[in-house]
């Protein structure tokens, strides 16, 4: 395969070329009416260097003095001279064809020319230019690009997505297209190499008819697509990265949802090396430059076992946060930290919690929401799916799916941030008006009331998907019944809520757990009896307490307490220290947090002390003097804690 600008062979800008110096309608003619004036030479827009000419085989120069002109190379144009956003990194855009009349785009950055150059020769031989070996050839082609003078200019980004102009609007950067205010300045990817993984196959109406119809009446197929065009709101309506993760049981269609979410952009999963559909497999750094080639789309990433589970949870918290680490450079100083914001759609048969457990490694909850957990198979469905329509099972419909995605995709994705574009443009208060106001709504209509800030913050990323769905719907892309994909999406946040148990804080149903574990495994055999309490010791009548035998490890002591009713019950009493290593140090709380949290869900007995309200007690402990201890409510030992 041969590059140009890293993209695939052929397909810069997805758009075949021209010869050098003829104009010809299209996505090359906008380019070239926006960054050239009146070019007085073919092939550049600006002024021709002294001593240069075009011939009909390629550049020469006439060095003078009465020597002969010689050939530098074949012919090329330069589309406009190009700089970054910061307005350094300035370069020059160049195109041309290859012997088998295939067209190649590189921005070639000016710093490239200090020296020998001998990378800009490289890449111009290695993409089809002919360059010639001749040493004054290499000079002059270094010097006719370095005094080139072009007129023209190109605004210059690092990672796909929005993108806003110096001359106003916005604009949606791909490696082979800028979508939206074509009349402005004109903005281009400059990511080497750019990522050959936006692939287009079918068209718009035939990917609706194939995959997106197949996928009315499956809430799992439904939500999988809305999450497609979720991507591109990330941004619009401020939400955080993040994503989703289909949880199930092998062979029930998982890889074909992530599939199908991959379709709106490109090629689903075992394609080739250019599927939408990325690999956990891979290293930290490969996994920062997958998700800035995937900025403001969809990252479906299959299989989630397949990562180190000794990195899932640093893996999750540099996705959801997008942002890379801080690298160093040789000559000292950092580089340029890697940043995105993407929506990940991933897959697996444990979750990303369970999977770090393997490895001797914790989740936590920040991590967790994340990537929230959503149960992929449908209860009394087949596999994934509810409607096979008109197949014989579950197996034939996923394979006849999937077998569509391969067939049409890469056209719902561009055509949807075109639709977005237009409507932002006819609308300037778009966002404000009518995105925000949205996803409220459907937050309203399905957040529970009084539901922990964590359940809110994954109502917002559900109802954004919800959101993306019913959008592409309006744009006519889905083909679907205006509020299908939000109910869809409101099906599966029901069943998210369901597994995950309760609509309090992660945290809490981790101590809850760890807690109610503790006293379940040690009740007994770590908490020593108390013979004589404050209040009872010696009294007359009372059965004798049994003989708990040696106490190993101990945790605390136990005694008993007569209730309002006269009934004789077992208290426990925690030692804090032992509290706070065995309980809440593994759970990464301190202590003092972790007593507060199972005292207002009224778990352990508080008392008011000086006016403050303190989570441990002191008690008289017979040889012991008066510890303070941690005191179990029975509620804790029933397991009716407030979750």
């Amino acid at each position: 395969m041969t590059r140009g600008n890293g993209m695939d062979a052929g397909r810069p800008n997805g758009k075949a070329k021209p010869a050098p110096g003829k104009m010809q309608s299209g996505p090359r003619a906008a380019i070239r009416a926006a960054v050239t004036e009146a070019p007085p030479a073919p092939g550049v827009p600006g002024k021709m260097p002294v001593g240069f000419e075009w011939r009909d085989d390629g550049l020469y120069r006439d060095p003078g003095e009465g020597k002969s002109s010689f050939r530098v190379c074949g012919r090329f144009d330069i589309l406009g001279e190009t700089r970054q956003e910061g307005s350094d990194g300035w370069g020059l855009l160049l195109a041309w064809k290859d012997r088998d009349g295939t067209p190649h785009e590189w921005i070639m950055a000016r710093r490239m020319l200090a020296g020998e150059a001998a990378e800009v020769r490289q890449r111009m031989a290695d993409c089809g230019l002919d360059v010639s070996g001749h040493d004054g050839a290499r000079r002059a082609l270094v010097q006719f690009l370095s005094d080139v003078k072009v007129s023209g200019r190109v605004r210059t980004v690092g990672l796909t997505g929005w993108h806003k102009p110096a001359s106003g609007g916005a604009v949606f950067v791909l490696p082979t297209r800028t979508i939206g205010n074509l009349t402005g300045e004109v903005v281009r990817l400059d990511l080497d190499p750019a990522p050959a993984v936006y692939r287009a196959r079918g068209t718009v109406q035939g990917w609706q008819a194939e995959v997106a119809a197949r996928c009315t009446g499956n809430t799992r197929a439904v939500f999988a697509v809305a999450c497609g065009f979720a991507g591109p709101l990330l941004p619009l309506v401020g939400d955080e990265g993040g994503g989703f993760n289909f949880r199930g049981e092998s062979s029930k269609g998982k890889t074909t949802l992530i599939d199908v979410a991959a379709s709106v952009w490109g090629a689903p999963s075992k394609t080739g090396a250019d599927s939408f559909v990325r690999q956990w497999r891979s290293t930290a750094n490969a996994l920062e430059a997958t998700a800035a080639a995937h900025n403001h789309c969809l990252l479906p990433m299959d299989e989630l076992g397949q990562a180190d589970p000794r990195e899932v949870p640093e893996i999750l918290y540099a996705l959801g946060n997008g942002q890379g680490k801080a690298r160093s450079m040789a000559g000292g100083g950092n580089r340029r930290t890697t940043t995105w914001l993407t929506l990940l759609l991933s897959s697996s048969e444990e979750s990303a919690a369970r999977l770090a457990e393997a490895a001797g490694r914790r989740v936590k909850a920040g991590q967790e929401i994340r990537l929230l957990d959503v149960p992929a198979v449908v209860p009394g469905g087949h596999g994934c799916f509810e409607e096979l329509h008109g197949l014989a099972d579950g197996k034939a419909f996923s394979q006849a799916l999937r077998h569509a995605a391969i067939d049409q995709h890469g056209t719902g994705g561009p055509a949807f941030v075109e639709w977005l574009a237009e409507q932002m443009a006819r609308a300037p208060d778009l966002i404000g008006d009518t995105l925000h106001p949205r996803v409220r709504a459907w937050c309203a209509a399905h957040v529970p009331s009084g539901a922990d800030g964590q359940v809110q913050r994954a109502g917002q990323r559900f109802g954004m998907v919800a959101l993306a769905g019913e959008l592409a719907t309006k744009a006519g892309i889905t083909g679907w019944p205006h509020g299908a994909a939000a109910e869809a999406v409101a099906a599966i946040f029901r069943a998210w809520l369901q597994s995950r148990g309760s609509t309090g804080s992660r945290e809490d149903q981790h101590l809850f757990a760890a807690f109610r574990r503790f006293l379940n495994l040690h009740g007994n055999a770590r908490f020593e009896i108390v013979r004589d309490t404050p209040d009872d010791a010696g009294a007359q009548n009372e059965p004798p307490l049994p003989d708990g035998g040696k106490t190993i490890l101990r945790a605390g002591w136990r005694w008993q307490d007569v209730t309002a009713t006269g009934e004789r019950v077992w208290t426990l009493g925690i030692s804090p220290e032992v509290f706070d290593a065995e309980i809440a140090q593994p759970l990464g709380m301190e202590g003092a947090e972790a007593r507060s949290r199972l005292g207002k869900s009224g778990l352990i007995v508080g008392k008011q002390e000086s006016g403050e309200l303190r989570w441990t007690q002191k008690h008289r402990i017979h040889g012991n003097g008066r510890p303070r201890l941690i005191i179990v409510h029975p509620s804790a030992l029933d397991g009716d804690e407030a979750a």
